[in-house]
């Protein structure tokens, strides 16, 4: 795989933090910092893919809708089951 280089100002903290992160993996600044953003883009493309989807769903009428009181009213229940437990 090709690598490009994008470069990125952090303060001096944060450098300290990653490189401290390197040492104790044996791994380069740079190999943690494309892990680090390479988790994070897929947290950020799965919440975008989810959301189309649902966005779909709804625009299908497939989509269950619950009410916002119904919602906690059973997280209410689930708390009061769990203490009661």
């Amino acid at each position: 795989m090709s690598k490009d280089t994008v470069a990125v100002r952090v303060d001096s903290d944060l450098r300290q933090r990653l490189d401290r992160l390197a040492d104790a993996f044996g791994q380069t600044r740079s190999s943690i910092i494309n892990d680090a953003l390479r988790q994070y883009a897929d947290h950020q493309e799965w919440q975008v893919n989810l959301i189309a989807e649902r966005a779909e769903s709804l625009e299908a009428d497939k989509a269950v809708l619950i009410s916002h009181e119904d919602v906690l009213a059973t997280f209410d229940q689930r708390f009061a089951d769990k203490e009661a437990g």
